[in-house]
């Protein structure tokens, strides 16, 4: 399993409204993906300027899959021109899974 986390700062909440509906439509898509368990963008609630990032694929295939799907081309190109200042996201591998709630 891999797990994905991190963030994207961008220069105003105003940038991310630009791109929202490119999410919303990414963000579906990929849900209905093979190996997808979960993916979600969210507006952090501390920093309108922040999205949040979290992904959980079974495997390296899939998440590679998911990289080259044509909804993640068409996300790509939108947030090719909003205005980034920053942004920190990695890749875990995880071995086991402990549920907390």
């Amino acid at each position: 399993m891999i797990v994905i986390g991190g963030y994207i700062d961008f220069e105003s909440a105003d940038e991310i409204a630009a791109i929202s509906d490119a999410a919303r439509e990414m963000v579906a898509e990929t849900l209905k993906e093979a190996g997808c368990i979960d993916y979600d963008l969210a507006v952090d609630i501390a920093n309108a300027a922040r999205i949040r990032v979290f992904e959980v694929w079974q495997d390296q295939a899939s998440m590679d899959a998911h990289m080259q799907s044509a909804h993640m081309a068409r996300f790509m190109a939108a947030l090719d021109p909003a205005r980034r200042t920053g942004a920190s996201v990695s890749a875990y591998a995880a071995s086991s899974v402990t549920k907390m709630i």
